[in-house]
């Protein structure tokens, strides 16, 4: 059983003068929650006269498109967050409002109902026990957007009843089927076990600080955890920048890793003080259930809620760029409005992306967020130099 609240334990980084992520998150999390990055910082304790230079992971590029985006479509609310899948270098992170006014780095809180987004560790958790595979069928009667205690609990076959395979119902979001899959299948606590393992309730080796997702569930309680399998319920929260590194999983062999916002740290006439290297990792799954998780991931693209927004994506270059994601709506009340997410990845060769995007609208619709997440694809695949959008 994983501890209530664990650390992703950092790796060794090349840094001098005892220089650490903990050290450099008690300078910067304030600004970065400012949406502030500051070019020279001082760290307590550090005998170096004059001021530190920091090189940030950003991509400049990459961040100016996603917040072209945002300006582009203006939603009330607005969030693009991108990561390296294998670093957790963070290559953007921007938000936008509809009303002009500062509420601070969206991207970094968690008051956002995670919704189904909580279905990716429901799916791990069962192909990672082996008591699913991607082509089980799972049978359910009713809609697949609602969820009730009768169809989790006293399934019973009729003419009515669907009965799609695991990666069907992933893709299209079926609440019953991830509802009696946490809840009879395998249990309260094994699904918290795996939130654990996909760092809820964690707190990460990270050098600026962000809020985790959060699980709030009695494990000893059938419903609970029936809503907590399908992401039928507002108690289990997420950020955005969490929910990318969630995505990230699906294509680093099913590693957690840490996300990073500050690449190298240097002293007077440059010297180098600090390099970020080596990222801080946790296994959250096993590399064939990652490689699962992947295929499920993209259909949700090719045939299931994500469909309509990636409507001939793969044409010309992006012929041959694997695409997988899984799309989240719950209404919620900070801020008020009807959450709209859309997680994922996006892979050619050796090139890759992770993202969450999330849209909150209060009453009209401007944009949905996984055709956000699907322009800055086409932006960050697009053919000539990559150099600069190398993180």
């Amino acid at each position: 059983m994983w501890p209530a609240a664990m650390s992703l334990v950092s790796t060794q980084k090349a840094n001098y003068f005892n220089i650490s992520e903990p050290r450099i998150a008690a300078v910067i999390s304030d600004s970065v929650a400012a949406h502030s990055f500051p070019a020279t910082i001082q760290i307590p304790g550090i005998d170096i006269d004059g001021d530190l230079t920091v090189e940030y992971t950003i991509d400049s590029a990459l961040q100016q498109e996603a917040e072209r985006l945002l300006s582009k479509h203006n939603p009330d609310y607005g969030i693009l967050v991108a990561i390296d899948p294998e670093t957790g270098r963070v290559l953007a992170m921007a938000d936008s409002t509809r009303d002009g006014q500062n509420h601070g780095n969206l991207s970094v809180v968690n008051t956002y109902p995670a919704a189904s987004i909580s279905k990716i560790v429901t799916a791990v958790a069962v192909m990672d026990q082996g008591e699913a595979d991607i082509g089980t069928i799972i049978p359910y009667n009713g809609k697949a957007t609602t969820l009730y205690k009768k169809n989790v609990f006293e399934h019973s076959n009729n003419k009515w009843t669907r009965k799609p395979t695991l990666r069907e119902s992933f893709a299209k979001s079926i609440n019953t089927v991830f509802g009696r899959l946490g809840a009879v299948e395998i249990g309260g606590e094994t699904l918290r076990d795996y939130f654990y393992r996909m760092g809820f309730n964690a707190r990460f080796a990270s050098d600026f600080r962000f809020d985790n997702g959060v699980i709030d569930m009695k494990v000893d309680d059938p419903w609970q955890v029936a809503e907590s399998a399908s992401g039928y319920t507002r108690r289990n929260t997420l950020s955005p920048l969490h929910a990318a590194v969630m995505a990230a999983t699906a294509v680093n062999g099913g590693n957690l890793v840490a996300p990073v916002l500050v690449s190298r740290i240097t002293g007077p006439f440059g010297v180098p003080l600090y390099v970020h290297n080596e990222p801080a990792v946790s296994p959250a799954m096993t590399a064939e259930t990652a490689s699962k998780l992947a295929k499920m991931m993209q259909a949700t693209v090719s045939k299931g809620s994500a469909r309509r927004s990636f409507r001939k994506f793969h044409r010309g270059h992006l012929e041959q760029v694997k695409v997988g994601g899984k799309t989240g709506s719950l209404t919620g009340f900070k801020p008020k409005g009807r959450y709209d997410w859309f997680v994922g990845f996006g892979e050619l060769g050796d090139r890759k992306i992770a993202y969450a995007a999330l849209c909150i609208n209060k009453e009209k619709w401007y944009v949905k967020s996984a055709q956000l997440a699907r322009e800055l694809l086409e932006y960050y695949f697009q053919p000539g130099d990559q150099s600069e959008l190398q993180g």
